[in-house]
């Protein structure tokens, strides 16, 4: 029986980097811009604050025959799109009067084993952080792969690491790996896909280029 790598979309419900070690866990600010993303038609997901009322979140957790929202405890926010590239999984919502601080985007590949953390809001309950090491940048699609574990609701969601000790976005959560056994997917343990910080700033940078 022949078994295939996958990644399965894990968002809806219905200069070398500087050693992880050197920052430590996440701390509370880091840990705050990541923000739950709901929808009117009962789907859950992650997203990130990458600027003032911006929301970064992945493409496939998005449906725009509903409206969307970013929820802070139990506040919801209205969220419009403003920009959504399906290729590369990416989608940015505009919030008004957000009072999250924005998270830096990280400015350098991650090196060799360094640590990062996963953060976002699996199956639509608490918000979770789990530990990890970069594992690879996969050659076709530049895609992150880590060691970091996540479940489904969390696409969208940040990958932090840490830079010249700063902890900053290295990428947003896209899914986890699997394989094909029979009519099955299988997950495998503590791997999970990331679309990298470098995609993140051309596809925000080309929005803002159109929208000048």
């Amino acid at each position: 029986m022949t078994k295939s790598l996958i990644v399965v979309l894990a968002g809806l419900l219905l200069a070398p980097v500087v050693q992880a070690e050197n920052c430590g866990w996440p701390e509370r600010e880091a840990l705050e811009s990541v923000v739950r993303v709901t929808s009117e038609d009962g789907s859950h997901a992650s997203g990130v604050v990458v600027g003032p009322n911006r929301v970064l979140t992945a493409a496939h957790a998005i449906d725009e025959a509903y409206q969307a929202f970013i929820r802070i405890e139990e506040t919801l926010y209205p969220a419009f799109l403003a920009s959504i590239d399906r290729s590369k999984d990416l989608a940015i919502l505009e919030v008004s009067a957000l009072d999250v601080e924005p998270i830096k985007l990280g400015d350098s590949d991650l090196s060799s084993s360094s640590k990062v953390w996963a953060v976002g809001f699996p199956r639509a309950e608490s918000k979770t952080t789990s530990s990890g090491s970069f594992k690879i940048k996969a050659a076709a699609d530049g895609a992150l792969h880590t060691t970091a574990p996540i479940d489904s609701g969390q696409s969208g969601g940040g990958l932090i690491s840490c830079e010249q000790g700063r902890h900053v976005l290295a990428g947003m959560l896209r899914g986890f790996a699997a394989y094909v056994n029979g009519d099955e997917y299988v997950k495998i343990k503590n791997h999970s896909v990331s679309v990298a910080t470098a995609d993140i700033r051309n596809f925000i940078s080309e929005w803002e280029r159109t929208n000048q």
